[in-house]
């Protein structure tokens, strides 16, 4: 296995051979530079790390850190600076250095410290390398769908994606609220820049908090070096929170103090680390309730929801469904090495008119599973879940019995005739009953129900109004 190369940066002869030396000890490859221009002209050779003496003559530290940045922003720098210039140092870490350690270098601090930023590296690396492939897959312009709700969201997105404002989306579970989020970054000026996603909801309080502000040392039992948080990860791009209603009130405290001062402390630190990130957020919830229910800060609210994009839920896109659907068929195919291109009419018919609690999340499962039970390159309806099957069958059959003529019932309200046999029922109540049906069946949704009839919303409200049911519930 090739050792790391660390290049090493001072005029001072003496500082930098015992530098050298620490690190040869332990295993590292070293090339040593007397000065700035001398460093500048071999980055080529692609240090790890360069650790840089901050006062240098012909070239500053500073300077050689701009320009090793511009060069390559993903080299670690290590400022190695005397106690007088502190203060510089700091400044250093504003530009991008990854750390700083105190002449005379103790050999420890110097070899933790450098772990500590080619850890870092390696970690900033891997997230640059699968955000370049993200670009294409994340704009939004590769979202799916044409119904006008869609492109509602798309104008939002095309309105926010080039400002620093903090976003909230809120919808339902599984409406694809992470995906727009990841829009609004890749689509737009910096989508090199990172983005770092937190899921609020799947760490307990204690692991949520390292995994936002990292920690020092030693800060608990089992810290045995400094790990950097995902804010500091975010620095320049854009940190995501999602599920954020779930975040505790005490780890809500230390967000609100982040976005006010943009700076915050490790866990277990005393040093303010300052970082310019978007955040982003998103909930299932309505965080408006859970602000009024004491669950969440009012301040932190109106912090977070500066620029509101809603996400809708698949039942209110349905003309959408056919397009997820053949989206979804050349997404998995590769990935089951099974050439399904194709939906029964039949099946389609269920896809079209299921009422998708689970959203686009649940289609994607539903079409998953279904090209997994496929015998064929066309799904067809005994492929698809059987809940879904039975839910189609319940619907057609009450819709059936409802508006048949030959029930043994007679049905009250305008329309009936008192004369008729009791062993029939007339057009009209066979019509008021299929209406009542398909309400109740659908929880009262207008739009719902005249799909399951297959009529137009007018039509149906006209056909509410004649029965004397446009007031009536229940």
């Amino acid at each position: 296995m090739a050792k790391t190369l660390i290049f090493v940066v001072d005029d001072e002869t003496e500082s930098r051979l015992l530098l050298a030396y620490h690190l040869e000890k332990s295993g590292y490859e070293v090339e040593q530079f007397s000065n700035g221009p001398d460093c500048l002209k071999a980055l080529d050779r692609k240090p790890g790390i360069v650790c840089l003496d901050m006062q240098m003559p012909k070239m500053d530290g500073l300077e050689v850190l701009k320009r090793i940045k511009k060069k390559d922003p993903q080299t670690g720098v290590i400022m190695v600076t005397s106690n007088n210039v502190v203060d510089t140092a700091v400044q250093a870490l504003k530009l991008g250095a990854a750390d700083y350690i105190i002449k005379p270098a103790d050999r420890e601090k110097l070899l933790t410290t450098v772990e500590d930023a080619l850890d870092s590296t390696r970690v900033v690396g891997q997230i640059r390398n699968m955000e370049k492939g993200m670009k294409d897959d994340f704009a939004y312009k590769n979202i799916v769908g044409e119904s006008q709700v869609i492109k509602d969201v798309f104008t939002q997105i095309e309105r926010v994606k080039d400002s620093n404002v903090n976003v909230y989306i809120n919808g339902e579970s599984g409406t694809g609220k992470e995906l727009v989020a990841r829009a609004i970054h890749f689509s737009g000026l910096d989508d090199n820049r990172p983005f770092i996603d937190i899921n609020c909801s799947a760490l307990a309080e204690g692991l949520l908090e390292t995994e936002m502000f990292g920690h020092e040392k030693g800060a608990f039992t089992g810290a045995i070096g400094t790990h950097r948080g995902k804010l500091e990860l975010a620095d320049g791009g854009t940190l995501f929170f999602d599920e954020i209603a779930d975040m505790s009130l005490k780890l809500q405290v230390k967000l609100l103090r982040f976005l006010e001062e943009k700076s915050f402390e490790r866990v277990g630190g005393t040093k303010k680390i300052k970082v310019n990130v978007r955040v982003v957020s998103a909930t299932n919830k309505d965080l408006q309730k859970e602000v009024e229910k004491g669950n969440f800060r009012e301040d932190l609210y109106y912090r977070l929801v500066v620029f509101t994009i809603h996400v809708p839920p698949l039942r209110e896109r349905r003309n959408d469904i056919p397009l997820l659907c053949a989206y979804l068929l050349n997404k998995f195919k590769d990935e089951l090495n099974k050439e399904i291109n194709h939906i029964s009419p039949e099946a389609m018919d269920i896809l079209n008119h299921y009422r998708w609690p689970g959203n686009v999340r649940q289609l994607q499962n539903v079409i998953l599973q279904s090209m997994l039970m496929a015998q064929t390159d066309t799904i067809e309806v005994e492929n698809l879940p059987q809940e879904m099957r039975k839910a189609r069958e319940s619907t057609a059959s009450a819709v059936e019995e409802s508006a048949s003529p030959g029930k043994e019932r007679m049905v009250e309200g305008e329309g009936a005739n008192s004369q008729s046999a009791p062993n029939s029922i007339s057009l009209d109540e066979g019509e008021k009953q299929a209406l009542l049906s398909a309400l109740k069946m659908t929880n009262w949704n207008i739009s719902e129900a005249s799909n399951l009839l297959r009529i137009s919303r007018t039509t149906f409200y006209r056909k509410l109004k004649k029965h004397g049911l446009s007031q009536t519930r229940g």
